[in-house]
């Protein structure tokens, strides 16, 4: 029974963490000024011809629209873009026989699902807006964009997609499992899209560019959300996860006293 008491203190714990850093990413958006990308050019030339080239970094926040030179193909909606994310889920049935504690067995059918196929790519691209354009490197952000594709195809014999530049057909899998289709999912980055981006702008290489920031725990932000949506949903989240937190550790505490005065 003490655990019940420990338990809701623990969840209590990982909910107010949580929430804190919703918090500190709220606070991080809120106190980086949006930067052109005329700016961020002045600023990384100025520094360079002080101290020299490869000096200039800062936490930098701009605002624009994705352009790229050479962008990737999203394998299954085909929309060219900087970075998009597929998966295949397979659903299925399959029959099962239970036995229970006392001895007696119960038979029937289940639905599960699989993922039978995933895939990521990410390429550099550039935000441009009124002032110019500036480089953004995405790797080790967390991408946030526009659901392009949703499809469930029906049957067992599976879509025929392009994973990787080769032609992958699913097919029925076994395992006493009856195939009932496949959900088809695909984020992506399209060029055009309007992009809020949140990071680090350095000149390293003598390049300027945003990118994941140096200094362990940096904030760093793609997404096709506004920072306006962002900061909103930091705050919310803050506020959600704290206001549980302190409940939580309330019916902890009430649970932890009826235990000690031995009504529980």
């Amino acid at each position: 029974m003490i655990f019940l008491p420990i338990g809701l203190a623990a969840v209590a714990a990982i909910l107010f963490f949580i929430g804190r850093s919703q918090g500190k990413k709220a606070l991080d958006i809120a106190s980086t000024e949006t930067s052109t990308a005329a700016s961020l050019a002045t600023e990384a030339s100025d520094v360079a011809a002080e101290i020299g080239a490869g000096s200039f970094a800062k936490a930098a926040e701009i605002k624009g629209e994705v352009e790229c030179d050479s962008p990737l193909e999203a394998e299954m909606s085909g929309i060219p873009c900087v970075w998009y994310r597929s998966t295949v889920v397979r659903e299925y049935e399959e029959s099962y026989t239970e036995r229970d504690s006392n001895g007696n067995t119960r038979s029937g059918t289940r639905r599960g699902s699989e993922t039978v196929s995933a895939n990521e790519r990410r390429e550099r691209f550039m935000v441009r807006d009124a002032t110019g354009a500036v480089e953004v490197d995405p790797e080790g952000a967390p991408m946030d964009g526009e659901r392009v594709l949703s499809r469930f195809e029906q049957g067992d014999r599976g879509p025929a997609l392009s994973i990787g530049g080769f032609r992958l057909a699913l097919g029925a899998v076994g395992g006493g499992r009856r195939t009932i289709g496949y959900k088809l999912e695909e984020w992506a980055l399209p060029v055009g899209a309007r992009v809020y981006v949140l990071g680090e702008a350095k000149d390293e290489g003598g390049s300027l560019r945003v990118a994941k920031p140096s200094a362990k725990g940096g904030r760093f932000i793609i997404t096709v959300k506004s920072e306006e949506q962002v900061l909103q949903a930091a705050k919310s989240g803050s506020a959600a996860l704290r206001v549980a937190a302190a409940a939580l550790g309330a019916a902890a505490l009430a649970v932890l006293a009826l235990m000690l005065a031995g009504i529980l």
